[in-house]
C-alpha cells in the first residue's frame, strides 16, 4: 500500500506555546460579560438649594409664582406653589399709582389758593383808587360810626358846661345890679358865640380824628390783603411744588418699575451662569469617573491587543520550521467508500474488486 507525505510549517514551539496561551485565555476574556454600569452615560443632578435651583426659583418669584418643589434625585422642577401673583415689578407700579394719586389733590389745592389769591387781589385792586365817595372800599367805607355819637356826648357835655355858665353869669349880673336886658344879651351872645365856636371845633376835630383814622385803616387793609395774596400764592406755590414732587416720585417709582425686570433678569443669569458652571463641573466630574471606570473594565482586552500585536511581530521575525508526516494511501475500498460507490456493489462484488 502506498504511502502519502503531509508537509506542515508550524512557528517555533515557543511561539506556538505562546498563541496557545494567547488564544486560550482571549476566548476566556471574550466569555467573560462586562459590566457596564460604572461607566454608562449619566447626567448630573441639580443640587438641593444649589445656584441652579435658586436661579429658577428667583425667576419663578419674579414671575409672581410661590415656591417651587424639586425632584430629591434629579433635581428637576416638579411643582410651584400658587403665588400672590405678583411681579417683581408690581410694587414699584403700585408706588407710583400711589404718588400720582396723592398729586393730584396737591394741584387741586393749589387752584384753590391761586383763587384765593385772585380774590384778595382783586380787593387789594379796589382800595388803590382816591378813597374818595361812598361805598365799599371808600375812605367813609373805614370811617368809626361812633364818632358821631362821640360828638353828640361831648356837645351835650359842653351844653351843659354852657348852661351853667349862663346861670353864674346871670346871678353875677343880677348881684352886680345891673338889670339891663341889653348886657345880659351882650353876655349871653359872647357865650354862645364861643359855645358855637367851641362845638365846631370840636365836631371838626372829632371828624378829621375819625377820618385819618379811616385813611390809616383803608392802607392797612390795602397792605394785609396784598400780604394775603402773596401769602395764598405762596401757598399756591407750595402745593404745586408738593403736587410736582408726587408726581416725580411717581415717575421716579415707574423708572424703578422699568429697571427692576433688567436687574432681576441679569441676577437670574448670574445665577444660571453659576449654576452651570457647577453642573458643568460635577458633569466632567461624573464622565471623568465613568470613564476611569471604562478604562478599568477594558484594560485586560486593551493588554490582549497589545500582546497580540507583539506576538505577531514575534512570529513574523522568527519563521518557523516544515514538518514532515507520512501516512499510507486509501485503499481501493476505502476510496469507493468515500466516493459512495461501494453501497451500489455490495458485498460480493466488493469480494470480486478487492480479489
Amino acid at each position: 500500500m502506498a504511502e502519502t507525505t503531509t508537509q506542515i510549517s508550524r512557528p517555533a514551539p515557543f511561539i506556538e506555546t505562546m498563541g496557545k496561551t494567547f488564544g486560550e485565555g482571549i476566548m476566556r476574556l471574550g466569555a467573560k460579560e462586562i459590566p457596564t454600569a460604572g461607566f454608562a452615560p449619566t447626567v448630573a443632578p441639580q443640587i438641593a438649594g444649589g445656584l441652579g435651583q435658586g436661579a429658577q426659583q428667583a425667576a419663578a418669584t419674579q414671575a409672581g409664582l410661590g415656591q417651587l418643589t424639586f425632584d430629591p434625585t434629579t433635581g428637576e422642577v416638579t411643582g410651584a406653589g400658587t403665588g400672590q401673583g405678583i411681579t417683581g415689578y408690581q410694587p414699584f407700579m403700585d408706588a407710583a399709582k400711589t404718588y400720582g394719586a396723592a398729586a393730584a389733590p396737591f394741584g387741586t389745592a393749589a387752584a384753590g389758593f391761586g383763587t384765593a389769591a385772585a380774590g384778595y387781589g382783586t380787593a387789594a385792586a379796589g382800595l388803590t383808587g382816591a378813597g374818595a365817595g361812598t361805598g365799599a372800599g371808600t375812605v367813609a367805607d373805614y370811617m368809626s360810626p361812633y364818632t358821631t355819637n362821640v360828638i353828640d356826648a361831648m356837645q351835650q357835655q359842653m351844653e351843659d358846661v354852657k348852661t351853667q355858665q349862663d346861670i353864674q353869669r346871670n346871678a353875677q349880673t343880677v348881684g352886680a345890679g345891673a338889670f339891663g336886658g341889653a348886657r345880659s344879651g351882650v353876655a349871653r351872645s359872647v357865650a354862645d358865640t364861643e359855645y358855637n365856636r367851641m362845638v365846631g371845633q370840636m365836631t371838626a376835630q372829632q371828624q378829621g380824628q375819625n377820618y385819618q383814622q379811616a385813611v390809616g385803616r383803608r392802607q392797612q387793609d390795602l397792605a394785609n390783603q396784598l400780604q394775603l395774596g402773596q401769602y395764598q400764592q405762596g401757598l399756591a406755590q407750595q402745593q404745586l411744588g408738593l403736587g410736582q414732587y408726587q408726581q416725580g416720585m411717581g415717575q421716579y417709582q415707574q423708572g424703578l418699575a422699568q429697571l427692576q425686570p433688567q436687574l432681576a433678569m441679569q441676577g437670574q443669569q448670574a445665577l444660571a451662569g453659576a449654576g452651570q458652571q457647577d453642573l458643568s463641573y460635577r458633569q466632567a466630574i461624573a464622565d471623568t469617573q465613568a470613564q476611569q471606570q471604562k478604562m478599568a473594565q477594558y484594560e485586560p482586552y486593551q493588554r490582549y491587543g497589545f500582546m497580540g500585536e507583539q506576538l505577531t511581530g514575534i512570529m513574523g521575525g522568527y519563521p518557523g520550521g516544515t514538518r514532515m508526516t507520512t501516512a499510507p494511501s486509501a485503499s481501493p475500498m476505502q476510496q469507493m467508500m468515500g466516493m459512495g460507490i461501494a453501497g451500489g456493489l455490495g458485498y460480493a462484488g466488493m469480494q470480486n474488486l478487492m480479489g
